[in-house]
């Protein structure tokens, strides 16, 4: 999802250690942490469930739609109210279909269909009722929100506490004790799955760290990415907690025949793990998530007035009061 927009304020604001583009004024910066507890919405994420969740009609004064701007800004009082964060950060994708992805493999979310008429133009509102707020949000140019989120986890230390709010499974591979968790979204936020290491085992039968080679086995129709003929959920873990890695994968699929290992005793397995090496090659550059990347991001100074005149603007009243009295 593309919810790309401009900003009018650049001034970076989160206690991380992370380098910033040149987009932000102060240019390259390194910020110590400050915060233990941090939340990380995946906004793009949120705001399609948001969507689809609020009534079409839910319009501000000029007919504009801002359901979506109204459901997310409640899951965001919610999460506040729920969570006690030092710190929310609002992540969005720059680009929802990176071209080094796409050059590694023209699938990649290729059959996606275009996002609703009526939520894209809805990004800017968001982004302006945020900055009056004062919330801290980021992106990665170029890259989705999974990858910033990967990039400000990365730089997590061991005192942090970071939760994903997401509705992606890609983003499980992020989670690792005790600093990362992801909260999946089921009923929006009023119900979540906690995902650490032990429910991530739990739910997909292998281990968080695993997670993006048990995806790239079993495949992701929502991303276009097929996965291995004939290799489901069931396959896909059983491979997983055989073989150490995808190298030694395909190594197997390679090797003579022998006994023991399940791609010796299965040869339509075999078979199809060989067919499926270059596939399976690619993928181990697209699924992971990056981790590195230089990130814009910004936080204003909250402005009471300007909150009140994106309320009356725009007809968010009722969020705008929520979320002020959550944040207070």
């Amino acid at each position: 999802m593309n919810s790309s927009g401009a900003s009018s304020t650049r001034d970076m604001a989160l206690g991380y250690d992370i380098h910033l583009s040149s987009a932000v004024p102060a240019q390259r910066v390194s910020l110590r942490p400050v915060m233990a507890n941090r939340l990380l919405l995946d906004t793009s994420s949120l705001m399609f469930r948001a969507f689809f969740s609020m009534p079409a009609t839910v319009k501000a004064p000029d007919g504009r739609p801002i359901n979506a701007v109204h459901g997310y800004l409640d899951m965001t009082a919610s999460l506040i109210g729920s969570r006690s964060p030092d710190e929310i950060v609002h992540v969005y994708d720059d680009d929802w279909r990176p071209a080094p992805r796409v050059a590694v493999y023209d699938g990649y979310k290729a059959n996606r269909p275009p996002d609703p008429e009526g939520l894209p133009e809805q990004f800017d509102i968001l982004r302006e009722a945020l900055d009056a707020f004062g919330m801290s949000q980021a992106e990665a140019p170029g890259w989705e929100a999974e990858d910033a989120i990967g990039t400000l986890c990365a730089a997590a230390r061991p005192r942090d506490r970071v939760d994903i709010v997401t509705g992606d499974r890609d983003l499980i591979q992020l989670v690792r004790d005790p600093e990362v968790r992801v909260l999946f979204t089921l009923r929006g936020v009023s119900e979540l799955r906690v995902l650490d290491e032990a429910g991530v085992l739990e739910k997909y039968g292998v281990p968080a760290s695993r997670y993006a080679e048990f995806a790239i086995l079993r495949g992701d129709p929502s991303d276009g990415l097929p996965g291995v003929r004939g290799v489901g959920e069931k396959t896909a873990r059983l491979l997983v907690n055989t073989y150490g890695s995808l190298d030694d994968l395909l190594a197997d699929a390679e090797a003579p025949k022998r006994k023991g290992p399940p791609l010796q005793r299965s040869p339509s397995l075999r078979a199809a793990v060989r067919e499926s090496a270059l596939y399976i090659r690619k993928m181990q550059e697209i699924v992971p998530i990056r981790t590195d990347l230089e990130l814009r991001a910004w936080k204003a100074e909250p402005d009471e007035g300007r909150a009140e005149q994106v309320a009356e603007r725009f007809a968010l009243k009722g969020p705008v009061r929520r979320l002020r009295q959550a944040l207070g």
